[in-house]
C-alpha cells in the first residue's frame, strides 16, 4: 500500500514538472516569433550652428576646433618639499613574570590597578606580555616589590615603541 502510494506521488510530481517545462518551452518561444518590421526612411536631421564672434575668452573657447585625437591619460607632476619630521620613539617598559596562571595574573592586575600605572596585557596562548607605560623606575621598583609578596619573580625590560 505504502510503495503504491509513494509511485503514485513520483507520477505525480512528474507529470506537474512535465506541465511546467512545457508552458515554459512555449512561453520562451512565444517571443520568437518573426514580428513585422517597417523600414522608416532617414530623414535629413541638420542643426545649425550659431557663432557669435565675442570678444572675451568664452569667444575663443567656442571657436577652437575639435582635435582628431585625445590624449589617454593627463599628467601632473606635483612635487611638495615636507620636512622629514623624526617621530620620538616612545620608552615603555615590560614587566616579565615568572608565572603565568590565573592566580598570578589576578594577583598582577590588582597590583598594577592599585599603583594606577598605564599598563597593557598581551595574552598569547601561554605567554603573556604586560607593558608599563611610565618613566618613574622608583614606581616600577614597588611593583616588582608588591609581587615578591605574592611569590611572583619579576624583572623589568626597557622597551623602544
Amino acid at each position: 500500500m505504502g510503495r503504491n502510494a509513494l509511485f503514485g506521488v513520483v507520477i505525480f510530481l512528474l507529470l506537474i514538472l512535465g506541465v511546467c517545462g512545457f508552458f515554459l518551452w512555449r512561453y520562451a518561444n512565444l517571443n520568437l516569433a518573426e514580428t513585422p518590421t517597417q523600414h522608416f526612411g532617414q530623414e535629413d536631421v541638420s542643426t545649425q550652428v550659431q557663432t557669435q564672434n565675442n570678444s572675451g575668452w568664452m569667444g575663443e573657447l567656442a571657436s577652437i576646433d575639435k582635435k582628431d585625437y585625445a590624449l589617454s591619460a593627463n599628467e601632473i607632476f606635483i612635487e611638495y618639499n615636507k620636512p622629514k619630521v623624526q617621530k620620538s620613539q616612545i620608552t615603555a617598559y615590560e614587566l616579565i613574570i615568572d608565572k603565568n596562571d590565573i592566580y598570578s595574573i589576578f594577583c598582577l592586575m590588582q597590583t598594577l590597578k592599585n599603583t594606577f600605572v598605564d599598563f597593557t596585557v598581551i595574552k598569547d596562548g601561554v605567554k603573556s606580555q604586560i607593558f608599563l607605560n611610565t618613566q618613574d623606575s622608583k614606581l616600577l621598583q614597588n611593583i616588582i616589590l608588591e609581587l615578591k609578596n605574592y611569590d611572583i619573580h619579576s624583572s623589568v625590560r626597557e622597551v623602544k615603541l
